[in-house]
């Protein structure tokens, strides 16, 4: 009933008269709708506006089919060590695996360290390859802090050097607070440069002795790198777990027998169809756009109605130019129509389209900013059984090969939105 709802892109706003596509009950209802009550309705808080019994019988339809994403999980606290001789243990070495990485970046990978290591106890397997490792932030923390074997495989030549250096100078600042003996028994992290294509390169990495047999680790691999991760897991015997983190759902293929999705033999016997603009949209954080709607910080989110408005132009002009892409501009309260327009469409090289009749025709379409953030908030409801749908047919593929299966929301999801981990085992 609302697949039109998902598949619209919000640019189109003016040109396709999205507000018309509303139910007439809700078009009604939401215009000139403070947008802090669309906040609540997002994130579940209570509302005492009167809204339309089709619409809330959607969101509750939502709330029911989606997987939770409010995270409960609590990093498995250090048991009482007497040895201070370690990277772990060491007081002056407390921060040592955090230096140089970002906010966001420091939570997931403390999280999805313990998940690991914790997985890997269970399972008897104490290596690991991480994939899409970037500088290596979360394989240091495996390998110097947890003594988890630990490999980094990452496409891009400049990251893998950078992730070497970066452990040459952890080791140098562990050397000057531990012993000799505790810092010849470090255990260092390997990184190799390779760009995957199929799941059996996987099988001619000159992995050391100690990784025949490991656990995989996807930490938001883009498009269908997670899904090949998974073909990898099931294929091999000697792979003992593998957790997932999905990202980027809009670059995953389609179609063709290895696609990324759908993957389970479940979902492709029923109707799985999923446009490229729905699952873009299931990857915009909900939870930090629901906050700022709440609390009146939404003057800002006006940017997507300067877009639309300038679609308008740009298709009236030449419908050739509809979707052109126009640079990013981060909207501000001082910010002007036309200072907007000319800013997004610097590369184009066109000042003629910003005729005074067009600019009047913007400024006409920007005071209907609430109904562009109201059609962008209604969309944002209904993603996150996009999600629910891409993550539970990798669950249901895992299952179909005789394997167990979980999914977890790990992360905090205000400061990473894609957090559900995907646990299987052997």
């Amino acid at each position: 009933m609302y697949e039109w709802l998902l598949d619209l892109y919000v640019l189109d706003f003016f040109v396709d008269n999205h507000w018309e596509k509303l139910p007439s009950s809700w078009q009604e209802n939401f215009d000139n709708l403070d947008p802090q009550e669309l906040g609540k309705i997002l994130s579940g808080k209570p509302s005492n506006h009167v809204f339309p019994l089709s619409f809330l019988a959607l969101i509750n339809s939502v709330k029911a089919f989606n997987i939770p994403r409010n995270s409960n999980y609590k990093i498995t606290p250090d048991s009482e060590c007497t040895n201070t001789d370690t990277c772990k243990s060491h007081p002056r070495l407390k921060n040592l695996f955090l230096k140089h990485v970002k906010l966001k970046k420091r939570h997931e990978i403390s999280l999805m360290a313990d998940v690991v290591t914790n997985i890997a106890k269970e399972t008897d397997c104490n290596a690991v390859i991480d994939f899409g490792s970037g500088v290596g932030h979360l394989v240091r923390m495996l390998a110097y802090k947890h003594d988890v074997y630990a490999a980094g495989i990452e496409s891009q030549g400049m990251l893998t050097e950078e992730a070497r250096k970066l452990d040459l100078e952890l080791e140098y600042t562990a050397s000057k607070h531990l012993s000799k003996e505790a810092v010849m028994k470090l255990i260092r992290p390997t990184h190799f440069n390779v760009t995957l294509s199929c799941h059996d390169q996987l099988c001619h990495l000159p992995l050391a002795s100690t990784m025949e047999n490991y656990g995989l680790i996807g930490l938001h691999p883009c498009g269908d790198l997670g899904p090949l991760l998974l073909r990898h897991f099931t294929a091999y015997e000697h792979v003992k777990f593998i957790c997932l983190v999905g990202c980027c759902f809009m670059k995953l293929t389609c179609e063709g027998e290895n696609c990324g999705y759908p993957m389970s033999e479940y979902v492709r016997g029923m109707d799985h169809g999923l446009s490229y603009v729905s699952r873009e949209i299931a990857c915009h954080a909900i939870e930090v756009y629901a906050e700022r709607l709440m609390k009146g910080n939404y003057e800002d989110l006006k940017v997507h109605a300067y877009r639309a408005a300038l679609e308008r132009i740009l298709v009236t002009y030449d419908p050739q130019l509809k979707h052109s892409p126009v640079r990013s501009v981060k909207h501000s309260d001082t910010m002007t129509f036309e200072k907007y327009c000319t800013l997004a469409v610097e590369k184009l090289n066109m000042p003629m389209l910003f005729t005074p009749e067009a600019l009047s025709c913007g400024a006409s379409d920007l005071e209907q900013w609430r109904r562009v953030v109201t059609v962008y908030t209604l969309r944002l409801a209904v993603a996150p059984l996009v999600e629910t749908l891409i993550l539970l047919d990798r669950v249901l593929y895992v299952l179909e090969q005789g394997l167990s299966c979980e999914i977890r929301p790990v992360f905090d999801p205000k400061l990473s939105p894609r957090n559900h981990i995907i646990i299987a085992r052997r």
